[in-house]
């Protein structure tokens, strides 16, 4: 009887403190989340696209060079010194590739991630080696995912001071050397050694430009 009631104590005490863990956990989580919302630090942060599944990954956010439309943007490419080699396979341009706190591309398979949750703006930032710098804004960035080939689905209204270098490629496949997905009878990857969204190998894509921003809010 003793022995009984020692079990059913001990289970209780389990049970409590398995309680106690969880909720203490879910606390920090959500502190976590909060802390990451209003945070202003241009940084690398772990984020969670979609609550209804466990995906989570790091990705760049930044606070400067926004022209006026706010922050905590989450940069999916960054090419400033030209380091990183851009000129990468299909595997490489889906997964990601190179230094979050640095020149990377986030990855193909995030980014769908991310702005398959919500309507989402597209901010590119572009400046030359003299320092003048130009900037462009669609309102509604989408892609498909990887069964589509990253298909650029929508980029809506375009505003900004540099040429509108990605209205004309909407509803054009992702292509890089090994995943030929474009409009030309060349190959628009190989031709400009990198990969991008390619309806024609004449208009310029931004991982040839080597100081620019890529980010989406």
């Amino acid at each position: 009887m003793v022995n009984n009631r020692m079990e059913e104590s001990f289970k209780k005490l389990s049970e409590q403190f398995q309680t106690i863990i969880t909720s203490t956990a879910q606390r920090l989580a959500n502190i976590e989340q909060k802390q990451e919302l209003h945070s202003e630090n241009t940084g690398v942060y772990t984020i969670q696209p979609d609550t209804s599944n466990n995906l989570t990954f790091k990705v760049s956010r930044e606070w400067s060079n926004t022209h006026g439309f706010g922050g905590n943007w989450i940069v999916f490419q960054r090419r400033f010194n030209g380091l990183v080699n851009f000129y990468r396979n299909w595997t490489e341009y889906k997964q990601g590739f190179g230094d979050l706190h640095g020149e990377h591309w986030l990855g193909l398979d995030k980014l769908h991630a991310i702005v398959k949750t919500r309507q989402h703006e597209l901010l590119i930032v572009l400046e030359d080696f003299d320092g003048v710098i130009a900037y462009a804004h669609y309102d509604n960035f989408k892609i498909g995912d990887e069964s589509e080939k990253y298909i650029l689905k929508s980029v809506g209204s375009y505003t900004g001071t540099a040429n509108d270098s990605l209205t004309y490629h909407k509803g054009i496949q992702f292509s890089t050397y090994d995943q030929d997905n474009d409009q030309s009878d060349s190959k628009c990857a190989e031709l400009f050694g990198g990969a991008w969204w390619f309806s024609s190998c004449c208009f310029r894509y931004l991982i040839f430009s080597v100081c620019s921003w890529c980010n989406i809010y």
